[in-house]
């Protein structure tokens, strides 16, 4: 029972711990974050309302006082990090108060921004008119680079032969030789 107990408080701690959040993401258990979807909407007015938003660059404009990032929403899994997949729920504009380098905060990188709502900004994406919402950002966390690792076993096809069950010696594959011309056993002559 004592070893059962002591396995179960190390598998809660181990699978505690899988889930890491970034410091400066976190907000009390009751704060009510701002939807993205509600901030869209043109009739809502949530300004002010705090919110953490993330998705992966889309543009990455400096002004004089500010960055302003163009994001590609994408729900966050409980780490925060944006789930990148082949469908997003539209685009919203991260204005943060000093410089944000664009070759660190390229296209294509993943973010997740925590602030306040702001009003919606008008613009376009190509020649679509669009209206963003926005997100005063207090933070913005750049999340690293996955690399994709492409991993496969070759099986060596006598992996599984019965042989290896039985000896230790590697199994290889012996040829059978077979007379092709004349009999399998000589003929003996009867007197």
């Amino acid at each position: 029972m004592y070893t059962r107990t002591l396995f179960m408080s190390f598998f809660a701690l181990v699978m505690s711990g899988c889930v890491h959040v970034p410091e400066k993401l976190t907000v009390s258990e009751n704060t009510n974050l701002t939807n993205f979807e509600q901030a869209k909407r043109a009739d809502s007015n949530l300004k002010g309302q705090q919110a953490r938003w993330g998705g992966v660059i889309a543009k990455v404009t400096n002004q004089s006082e500010n960055t302003i990032i163009e994001v590609v929403h994408f729900d966050l899994k409980p780490s925060m990090r944006p789930k990148v997949k082949d469908e997003t729920k539209g685009r919203f504009k991260v204005i943060y108060p000093g410089l944000l380098d664009p070759v660190i905060f390229k296209e294509g990188r993943s973010i997740t921004a925590i602030g306040q709502v702001g009003i919606l900004s008008s613009g376009k994406i190509g020649e679509h008119d669009y209206q963003y919402p926005t997100l005063m950002a207090d933070y913005v966390h750049l999340w690293k680079e996955v690399k994709q690792v492409d991993v496969r076993v070759e099986h060596y096809p006598h992996w599984y032969a019965p042989s290896l069950w039985y000896y230790s010696r590697p199994y290889y594959h012996r040829p059978v030789y077979r007379r092709v011309n004349g009999p399998t056993k000589p003929k003996v002559q009867k007197k």
